[in-house]
């Protein structure tokens, strides 16, 4: 361990150790909805395959947050420079903290009123999806609260405490991904997927000559038919690839730019590696019949339609690390 990273942790846990009663409570309160969370999702995460990702999320959550300790020890720690508790530029600080209470105090409500349905009902369904959305809502809220002065009780400028909130986006957010929609908006959002898959499937193979008839989703060979939906909509593999390009845009990229970029280019792979699933699996019944197309096959063209997406996102990773500047010059100093 080198010496950074070994002041970097000791630093951290100075900060923990010095935090206020109420930032503890806070930062306490926001593990145990956490923690309530994977207990509910547990039976979603291990019953089904596109969402069994979801047991990454609190390691990778925890993983992030100490990637970035460093930088939360620093926005903690009291500055060297004297500076005044009250910012004479910052009226709208107070604003901003009494709408961060509303939106904190209405979605605290709606959290333990589904809590309670859920608890009656044992029926996850909408209500563990809404208690998800809740949690990541005042999980935010919470990290704007502590985050209005430093240790000295220094107060911090309202782009300084978004800028930690920025810190804590991916930890706060990424439980949205795990959870599954509920069941008839996943379903309008599957067909509307399938519609897509399958009119471009047809079209193209009408296109080359073959003898296909679209009825619905279902596309019908002289040797036999074969639904879209058994060469996948993409959403199954939707939220697997957000959650992946989300957590590399997290740990890799720097720029806000780059991060949005990579997420919007990560649902754009999940829907184009999905098309080439639906394209082998079409053409492979159509020569082999459909039947041919269950079992190993349908395996091995997830898996590699999986391995493209994946590579496909960690190449922009690389692109975007491409920095042109030359690097003894990106401090705006030069080599001499």
């Amino acid at each position: 361990m080198n010496e950074n990273t070994k002041s970097g942790r000791e630093d951290f846990l100075s900060v923990l150790r010095s935090l206020p009663a109420d930032t503890l409570l806070f930062a306490i309160s926001a593990f145990g909805m956490a923690a309530n969370l994977c207990i509910l999702l547990r039976e979603v995460w291990s019953t089904r395959m596109d969402y069994s990702f979801g047991y990454l999320v609190p390691i990778f959550v925890a993983y992030v947050i100490w990637d970035r300790k460093d930088k939360i020890a620093k926005y903690f720690s009291p500055s060297k420079s004297v500076r005044n508790n009250t910012l004479p530029s910052s009226r709208g600080m107070p604003v901003a903290d009494i709408l961060a209470g509303v939106i904190f105090l209405f979605f605290c409500v709606v959290y333990m009123f589904f809590a309670w349905v859920y608890y009656i009902t044992q029926y996850p369904g909408p209500f563990v999806f809404t208690m998800t959305w809740s949690f990541s809502t005042m999980a935010l809220c919470i990290v704007f609260f502590v985050s209005k002065s430093d240790l000295a009780g220094n107060r911090k400028s309202l782009g300084e405490r978004f800028g930690l909130v920025g810190l804590f986006a991916f930890p706060c957010l990424i439980w949205m991904l795990a959870t599954p929609l509920p069941g008839a908006l996943e379903e309008r959002v599957s067909l509307f997927l399938l519609s897509i898959v399958s009119k471009i499937v047809y079209s193209v193979m009408d296109w080359l000559g073959y003898v296909v008839t679209l009825r619905g989703r279902v596309i019908e060979f002289p040797s036999g038919s074969v639904g879209v939906a058994e060469a996948c909509s993409g959403i199954r593999s939707l939220t697997a690839c957000l959650f992946a390009g989300s957590f590399l845009a997290a740990v890799m990229l720097d720029k806000l730019w780059k991060k949005v970029a990579l997420v919007i280019l990560s649902m754009f792979f999940a829907f184009f590696a999905n098309l080439i699933r639906a394209f082998f699996l079409s053409f492979w019944a159509y020569e082999n019949g459909s039947d041919s197309i269950s079992g190993a096959v349908h395996d091995t063209a997830g898996y590699v339609v999986l391995a493209i997406t994946v590579v496909g996102l960690l190449i922009f990773v690389a692109i975007f690390q491409i920095n042109p500047v030359p690097k003894e010059f990106r401090d705006g100093k030069n080599s001499e």
